[in-house]
C-alpha cells in the first residue's frame, strides 16, 4: 500500500526553497547567513526580525527597501512564524502598489500565498491566482507556470486530481522550455501523482521518469546538491509506489533497495521510514512475509520515536495487513483499531477508510458496522471533495469574472477617455484658432490706430506749423506797417513840432517840447513792438510742448476753469516715440474734456515728468471726485485705460467722493 508522507514533505520542503529563494539577492541573503545570527535561539531571530522589521518603516519606498522586505518575508517563513511573514507581504504589496511595481505585487502575492498554504488552502490557492494574473500580464512566462505549478500542487492534496492535473499541463507548456530544473522536477512528479490517483499508471510511470531524468541537470554548489539527493529520493519513492500499483513488485524493491541507506536514515528520517515501511508492503505483496513484519515495526519505532504521527498510522495499518495475511486475525484487529483511532484523530479520511475497509474483511462479527462506518466515511469525503472542487472553481470563476468586468470597464473608461481627450482636443483647436485669429485682427486693429493716431499728430503739427508761419506774416506786416507808414508818419509829426518850435513865444515853445518829447516816447514804444513781433518768430517755432500749451489754452478760452501745465524742460520730445506722444495727448484731451463736463472742478494740473527711462503723466483736479467701485466706468475712462495698454503703460486712477481726481500714467521711452 502506497504512503506519501516523503512526499508531502518534500514538496512543503520545495515550496520554501522554489518560492521563497528566488529572487532574493545575495547581499541580502547573507545578512541572514551569518553564522551569528544563525546560532540564536529561534525567539531570538523573530527578535531580531522584528527589530529590522521596526527599521524599515523609516525608510523611504524604493526597490532597495521592498527587496530586503521580501528576504525578510522569507526568513520569517523559515522560521515557522507564518503570521509575521504574511503581514510583510502586505506592507510589501502596499508599497509596491503605491510605486505601480507590478513584478512587486504580483511577488508579494505569492508570498501572502505560501504563507496560507498550509492554514488556509483556499486563500493561498486565491493569491496564487492573482499572483499568476500579474504575472500573465507581465509576459513572464517562468513566474507565471511556477504559480500555476502552486495551485495544482494545492488542488492535489484537496483531493481534486483532475483540475490538479490540467494546471500542471498549463504550468508544463510555460516551464518545459525554462532552465530552472527543480520546478521541472516538481512539475512531472505531481503529474505523475495525479495520473496515479486517477489510477492511470502508465501515464504515472512516464511521467516519473521524465522527472527522475531532469535530475542530472540540478547541479552547483552543495547547497544544489544536497537537494539533487532529496530530490533523487523522492523520485525512487514515487517510481516504487508506481510500480507497486502496476503490480510490478520486483521493480519497487529494486528502487527502494537503492535508497535505504545510513546516509537518508541521517539525512532525511521520514524519507528514510517511509522508504522502510514501503519496501516492507512491496514484499508482502510480493509474496514474502517472512521477516516482512520487521521493516513495519523498525519504521513503527523509528516514527514513535521521532513524533511523526501520519507515518505511525502507516505502519500500523501495515502491520494489520500483514498479519491478516498470514491470518493472525486478533493481532490484524488490534493493529488496524490503533491506526483507525489515531487516524480518526488526525483526520486522515483515505486512512480511515482502508482502516474500516480491512476490519470489515477481517472481523466478520462486526463487519456491518465496518461496511457502515466505511460508507458515512466515503460519502463525508466526496462531499468534502465536491465542496473543494466547487470553491475552487467558483475562486477561478470569481477572478475571470472581476477580470472580465475589469476589462469591459477599462475598455469604456478608455473610450471615454479617448472621447474626452478628442473632446478636449477639438476645443483646444478651436479656442487656439480664435484665439490667433482675434490677436491677428487686435495686431491688424492696433497697427490701424496707431497710423491713424500718427497721421492725426502729423496733421496737427503741419496745422501748428502753418498756424506759426501765419502768425509769423501776420507779425511783420505789422512789424512793416508800424515801422513803414506809422513811424514815418510821427517822425515827420515830429520834424513839424521841431520847425513850429523856432517861434520865440515862450509858451508855445516850452508847450510843443511836450508833444515832441511825446511823439519821441511813442517811436520808441512802436520800435519796441516791432521789434519784439519780429523776434517772436523764432519764439513759435513748432514744439510738442506748444502742442500741449495750445491744449491747455483752449480749455481755459472756453471755460472758467483754470488749467495749468507743467512739462519737465529736460525732456526730448523728438526721441521719443510717436506712439507715446498721441498717446499721453489723447489722454490729457480726453481727461481735460471729462473734467470740464463732469468734475466741476476749479483747477487742473497736468504734469508731465522724466523718471529714468519711463514718462510720467498726472492730471489732478480739485472736482467732485467718485467711487470708483460703485459707479459704472464710463467711455471717457475706458479710453484712457484703453490707451494707455496700447503702449504697456502702468495706469492708475485715484478719485473719492468730494476729494477730486487724480489720473497717472507711467509709461517705458523706446520699443513697446
Amino acid at each position: 500500500m502506497k504512503r506519501y508522507t516523503v512526499l508531502l514533505f518534500c514538496f512543503s520542503f520545495l515550496l520554501i526553497i522554489s518560492c521563497k529563494q528566488e529572487d532574493v539577492s545575495s547581499l541580502k541573503s547573507n545578512l541572514f547567513q551569518k553564522e551569528g545570527y544563525k546560532k540564536r535561539k529561534k525567539e531570538l531571530k523573530i527578535q531580531y526580525l522584528d527589530s529590522l522589521e521596526r527599521i524599515t518603516n523609516q525608510i523611504s519606498n524604493d526597490s532597495i527597501l521592498r527587496s530586503f522586505l521580501f528576504d525578510l518575508s522569507a526568513e520569517y517563513y523559515y522560521q515557522n512564524n507564518n503570521k509575521k511573514s504574511a503581514a510583510v507581504c502586505k506592507k510589501i504589496l502596499r508599497l509596491s502598489s503605491i510605486a505601480k511595481d507590478t513584478f512587486s505585487i504580483a511577488k508579494s502575492y505569492s508570498y501572502i500565498g505560501d504563507t496560507y498554504e498550509v492554514s488556509k488552502k483556499d486563500s493561498a490557492y486565491y493569491y496564487y491566482q492573482k499572483s499568476e494574473k500579474l504575472y500573465r500580464i507581465l509576459n513572464n512566462k517562468q513566474q507565471t507556470g511556477k504559480m500555476l505549478f502552486k495551485k495544482a500542487y494545492i488542488l492535489f492534496f484537496e483531493g481534486n486530481y483532475t483540475e490538479s492535473e490540467a494546471q500542471v499541463s498549463k504550468a508544463l507548456f510555460y516551464l518545459k522550455n525554462g532552465k530552472d530544473a527543480e520546478i521541472l522536477f516538481t512539475s512531472y512528479s505531481l503529474m505523475g501523482l495525479n495520473f496515479e490517483k486517477l489510477e492511470e499508471y502508465q501515464d504515472a510511470l512516464k511521467y516519473h521518469l521524465h522527472a527522475k531524468s531532469i535530475l542530472k541537470y540540478i547541479n552547483g554548489n552543495n547547497s544544489d546538491l544536497e537537494k539533487k539527493y532529496l530530490y533523487s529520493v523522492t523520485s525512487s519513492i514515487n517510481l516504487s509506489n508506481t510500480y507497486e500499483k502496476n503490480l510490478q513488485y520486483d521493480k519497487s524493491i529494486l528502487e527502494l533497495e537503492s535508497i535505504l541507506t545510513s546516509q537518508l536514515k541521517e539525512k532525511l528520517i521520514k524519507g528514510y521510514v517511509n522508504a522502510l515501511g514501503n519496501l516492507g508492503y512491496s514484499k508482502m505483496k510480493r509474496g514474502i512475509t517472512k521477516g516482512t513484519d520487521n521493516y513495519f515495526k523498525e519504521a513503527l519505532t523509528l516514527s514513535k520515536e521521532n513524533d511523526l504521527k501520519d507515518n505511525i498510522v502507516y505502519q500500523l495499518k501495515n502491520l494489520g495487513e500483514y498479519y491478516s495475511i498470514i491470518k493472525d486475525s486478533a493481532r490484524s484487529t488490534s493493529y488496524l483499531k490503533q491506526s483507525l483511532q489515531l487516524a480518526e484523530k488526525l483526520k486522515m479520511g483515505e486512512e480511515i477508510k482502508k482502516s474500516l475497509q480491512l476490519l470489515s474483511q477481517i472481523d466478520k462479527y462486526n463487519a456491518a458496522i465496518y461496511d457502515k462506518r466505511y460508507i458515512v466515511i466515503s460519502d463525508s469525503l466526496a462531499k468534502a471533495q465536491r465542496i473543494n472542487r466547487n470553491k475552487y472553481a467558483r475562486i477561478e470563476y470569481e477572478t475571470s469574472v472581476v477580470e472580465d468586468e475589469n476589462k469591459v470597464l477599462s475598455a469604456k473608461n478608455t473610450y471615454i477617455l479617448i472621447g474626452a481627450l478628442l473632446l478636449i482636443f477639438a476645443l483646444v483647436l478651436v479656442i487656439v484658432y480664435r484665439y490667433i485669429k482675434s490677436q491677428k485682427r487686435e495686431i491688424e486693429f492696433r497697427k490701424a490706430q496707431q497710423k491713424a493716431e500718427e497721421e492725426i499728430f502729423d496733421l496737427l503739427k503741419e496745422y501748428q506749423l502753418k498756424l506759426s508761419i501765419t502768425k509769423e506774416l501776420e507779425q511783420n506786416r505789422i512789424s512793416k506797417e508800424l515801422h513803414d507808414s506809422v513811424m514815418n508818419k510821427l517822425y515827420g509829426a515830429r520834424m513839424q513840432l521841431g520847425i513850429l518850435n523856432n517861434s520865440d513865444v515862450k509858451e508855445i515853445k516850452e508847450k510843443r517840447l511836450i508833444y515832441v518829447d511825446l511823439l519821441q516816447e511813442i517811436e520808441q514804444e512802436i520800435r519796441t513792438i516791432s521789434h519784439d513781433l519780429h523776434n517772436e518768430i523764432n519764439e513759435t517755432q513748432f514744439d510738442y510742448t506748444n502742442l500741449l500749451s495750445n491744449l491747455i489754452h483752449l480749455q481755459n478760452e472756453i471755460g472758467t476753469k483754470s488749467f495749468t501745465l507743467h512739462v519737465a524742460p529736460e525732456i526730448i520730445w523728438d526721441s521719443i516715440d510717436s506712439l507715446i506722444k498721441v498717446t499721453i495727448f489723447r489722454i490729457v484731451q480726453e481727461s481735460l474734456l471729462n473734467i470740464s463736463k463732469h468734475a466741476n472742478a476749479s483747477t487742473c494740473h497736468v504734469t508731465i515728468l522724466l523718471d529714468n527711462d519711463h514718462l510720467v503723466l498726472e492730471i489732478k483736479d480739485d472736482g467732485i471726485g467718485f467711487d470708483l467701485s460703485a459707479i459704472k466706468q464710463g467711455i471717457g475712462l475706458q479710453n484712457i485705460q484703453e490707451r494707455g495698454k496700447t503702449i504697456s503703460a502702468i495706469l492708475e486712477i485715484i478719485s473719492k467722493p468730494n476729494k477730486g481726481t487724480t489720473i497717472r500714467m507711467k509709461a517705458k521711452i523706446g520699443s513697446l
